[in-house]
């Protein structure tokens, strides 16, 4: 039977990534549209890293609890800060998962990035739809609305993003590796 451990290291990594990630979503531009405030960050790019470098579990935990920190710091973003959470955790567990089934490669890490990147804009248009549409009974054309104005925001945010994280771990790798932060790291996967 398999066991999986929380040890020392898997904490110190989860709590230091969820760090970097609230500092990086600081690092923002507001932007005001018809319905309320949006912004581009540069929290993504540390939660797809997160993932990327040291696991799914880990990097969907950093993120999560990073971003959802983030929100509770700003009373608009506070009552979603559970929401956020969850998606966020999905961004860094789905770039986690790819790049850490099999072996890694240029390829594999681009699409990482893109996955978990992509996800996390369809995992927040859903809610959108969902809140706006189910929950205010927003007029479909209002949500319509929403969805576009920004979604033209999320392209340019969403394909530096993603340049950004490759970029990242490439230049952040050899030197994890050589610190022997990342090699032979297994994160919380260790049976007993």
């Amino acid at each position: 039977m398999k066991n999986e451990k929380l040890t020392v290291k898997d904490m110190t990594t989860i709590a230091l990534m969820a760090a970097l990630v609230f500092v990086a979503t600081n690092i923002k531009i507001d932007i005001p549209t018809p319905l309320g405030k949006t912004m581009v960050h540069m929290g993504n790019i540390i939660c797809v890293l997160s993932g990327m470098l040291f696991g799914p579990l880990a990097g969907g935990l950093a993120s999560g609890i990073g971003s959802a920190i983030f929100d509770l710091t700003d009373p608009i973003f506070a009552p979603e800060f559970w929401i956020t959470f969850i998606m966020k955790f999905c961004m860094g567990y789905i770039a986690g998962k790819i790049a850490f089934t099999a072996k890694k490669s240029k390829a594999k890490i681009i699409l990482a990035a893109v996955c978990g990147i992509f996800s996390y804009r369809i995992i927040y248009i859903s809610k959108e739809v969902v809140l706006h549409y189910f929950i205010l009974k927003s007029p479909w054309e209002t949500v319509l609305g929403v969805l576009v104005s920004t979604n033209i925001i999320s392209i340019i945010s969403m394909t530096w993003n993603i340049i950004a994280a490759v970029l990242l771990y490439s230049m952040l790798t050899p030197h994890l590796e050589k610190a022997g932060i990342i090699k032979d790291y297994t994160p919380m996967t260790k049976t007993k």
